[in-house]
């Protein structure tokens, strides 16, 4: 991957995939423009662009397992919002679990932070889920 600068104009889903693709990961760009990325251990994130605010969006999302009481989602989301500096976690339904990061593209991007950005995202995410989930809350 190189140290070339992606402009502002220049940026779109399929310059994104593209990056990971040449990254060796496996991306594809869905029909709402949404990229989604399948990692070595077959987990799937996504990458969206929000392009009125000139941001990528890094998101995953992970299902809460059944039965669990409103207070230890709660509990567990303020643990990861509190341990976690990288990512913002949330609960935008009953049982799912969002992990998102956003990285701002104005004025244009290096290509290598694109990936770079997303695997350390990758990264914290995982591990965060992993250090923090102690009462296995997800499936």
């Amino acid at each position: 991957m190189n140290n070339s600068l992606i402009n502002e104009e220049k940026v779109t889903p399929e310059t994104i995939g593209a990056l990971f693709d040449n990254a060796l990961i496996k991306a594809t760009v869905d029909e709402e423009g949404d990229i989604q990325v399948t990692t070595d251990m077959g987990t799937v994130f996504f990458v969206t662009l929000l392009q009125n605010k000139k941001m990528l969006k890094y998101l995953s999302f992970f299902s809460f397992k059944d039965k669990l009481s409103p207070e230890k989602k709660l509990s567990f989301l303020n643990e990861l919002n509190s341990g976690v500096i990288f990512s913002r976690f949330s609960m935008p339904k009953e049982n799912v679990l969002l992990s998102e990061y956003f990285l701002s593209y104005e004025e244009g991007i290096p290509s290598y932070q694109v990936v770079k950005s997303f695997r350390l995202f990758e990264r914290v995410t995982m591990g965060a889920i992993k250090r923090f989930d102690t009462s296995n809350l997800i499936e």
